[in-house]
């Protein structure tokens, strides 16, 4: 085909690529820089190259689609040769810009939005674009049509013609808006990740609404859905979880009638943390959500939603440690959204009651030997509610001392609050808790050493305190001749 390719200045190295690439596939470009002849006045030269092409290229940016712009030019000299833009222009979008900034003329086809390489993407859409001259080769059909239907009542014939080129053009039409939907579904699907998950509900109803709306909107509305069920938090005075919750759930009853096995558990799970969210705000409805969850892990046994949410449920009330544990166990198994699942393990554990805390330390100690990474949030709550001033209390060291063996609980602090991170204000702290939790591990010898270096450094900066009086008394305890961890 013989291209005409629009681009800002800005672009011209994408367009110098973009021609190697088109030029490769066996199409001649022109290159309005490069390829205007000498003698001729711009604007002419301009309207020669377009006349000699089939199609032109337009790279859209903010700077291309500006008032005054020589690509605004060349689109206008574009519209002068092709009345119609449908497959004779392709709109691709290089920088993202409002589609209300468009000429009416460009906005009339469908612009295509590269998720990929852009050049690649480029290439494959002019591909789909009709043979080059098709509107000469049109009317040659269309005579030689007429030709034949003189001498054999070729009114059919015609007909025929008229058929199927209207059902090419419907195609391509059909096409490029499908790839568009598809475009803008991905598009929405990013917004719900990155935490916008009403106006992504939004986008995809509007694409819903769409003819050529692609099969998979409608399960990406559900999983969007879902995922702001999961992430739903409440500002007081501002939005409750009832608020929200009205949003999603008649998309997500709506979907169960249809849905069967795994994606139904799922839903129903979901449905099911609808109403826990509500039962937490002071007006919400007093339903139960276990029925929910039965329900759904009589469709799949396996949901790892449907246990953890049933797990969190149990560690509000009746602080039911052991079976909560045992649908967390069962929720992990599954390798399911393990993040969403450690996050309900710690935020039904962590400061609700000493139990709970114990519980929580086993869980990161479990995430310790699995190999992952624990948030930085609950971090900082594992030090104010497990460790940190808590260890000062000789009770709470015991309790730790039951809940995981001392060599497993030194391993998990040094994970959590590793040296190189620990603040100024808590070095001191931090470094007595290790040295307890290295006591308490068999290296007395290190612990004795630490301690004595402690008391030193805070008797130098004349520190007193909690912090000083249980380090010298436990410098004290460790008489030089108890036996050293080999």
């Amino acid at each position: 085909m013989k291209l005409f390719l629009s681009y800002p200045s800005a672009q011209r190295p994408l367009a110098e690529r973009l021609v190697l690439a088109l030029e490769s596939e066996g199409h001649d470009v022109f290159m309005d820089r490069t390829d205007l002849k000498a003698g001729l006045s711009f604007h002419e030269r301009l309207r020669a190259g377009i006349e000699r092409s089939d199609a032109m290229v337009f790279l859209i940016t903010p700077e291309a689609v500006a008032a005054g712009s020589y690509t605004l030019t060349e689109l206008g000299l574009a519209q002068q040769q092709w009345r119609r833009p449908s497959g004779r222009v392709l709109p691709v979008m290089v920088v993202p810009t409002p589609i209300a900034a468009l000429p009416a003329y460009l906005s009339a086809v469908t612009v295509l939005s590269p998720r990929g390489e852009m050049v690649s993407e480029v290439v494959a859409a002019v591909t789909q674009l009709p043979p080059g001259g098709m509107g000469r080769r049109l009317a040659l059909v269309v005579a030689v049509a007429l030709a034949i239907g003189a001498g054999l009542g070729g009114y059919a014939w015609r007909q025929s013609v008229q058929r199927d080129t209207a059902a090419r053009e419907r195609a391509t039409v059909e096409a490029r808006q499908t790839d568009q939907a598809r475009a803008q579904v991905a598009a929405a699907n990013q917004l719900c990740a990155d935490g916008s998950h009403e106006a992504a509900l939004d986008q995809l109803a509007a694409v819903a609404r769409q003819p050529a709306a692609p099969a998979q909107v409608r399960v990406a509305e559900q999983d969007c859905a879902m995922r702001w069920l999961r992430e739903m938090r409440a500002v007081v005075g501002q939005r409750s979880f009832t608020d929200q919750v009205a949003r999603v759930e008649p998309l997500l009853s709506n979907a169960l009638a249809g849905a069967t096995g795994v994606r139904a558990a799922d839903l129903r799970a979901h449905l099911g943390w609808g109403v826990y969210l509500r039962e937490r705000d002071a007006a919400g409805a007093a339903n139960d959500p276990l029925p929910h969850w039965q329900r759904a892990l009589a469709d799949d046994p396996a949901n790892p939603y449907a246990h953890a949410m049933w797990a969190r449920k149990l560690l509000d009330s009746p602080r039911d440690v052991a079976g909560a544990a045992a649908h967390f166990t069962q929720a992990l198994a599954t390798g399911r959204d393990v993040a969403f699942v450690r996050a309900l393990q710690f935020g039904g554990s962590i400061g609700a009651d000493d139990r709970l805390v114990l519980y929580a330390v086993g869980v990161a100690d479990q995430m310790r030997r699995a190999g992952e990474a624990v948030d930085a949030r609950v971090r900082t709550r594992l030090w104010s509610y497990a460790f940190g001033t808590r260890l000062l209390e000789a009770d709470w060291r015991a309790a730790l001392a039951g809940a995981l063996p001392a060599s497993d609980l030194l391993a998990t602090f040094d994970g959590l609050f590793p040296a190189a991170e620990v603040r100024d204000d808590q070095r001191s702290l931090w470094r007595f808790d290790r040295l307890t939790l290295l006591t308490a591990s068999g290296d007395v010898g290190a612990a004795r050493g630490g301690f004595a270096a402690l008391v030193s450094d805070l008797r130098a900066a004349r520190t007193e305190g909690r912090i000083f009086d249980q380090s010298q008394r436990a410098f004290e305890r460790l008489a030089p001749d108890v036996p050293r961890k080999p």
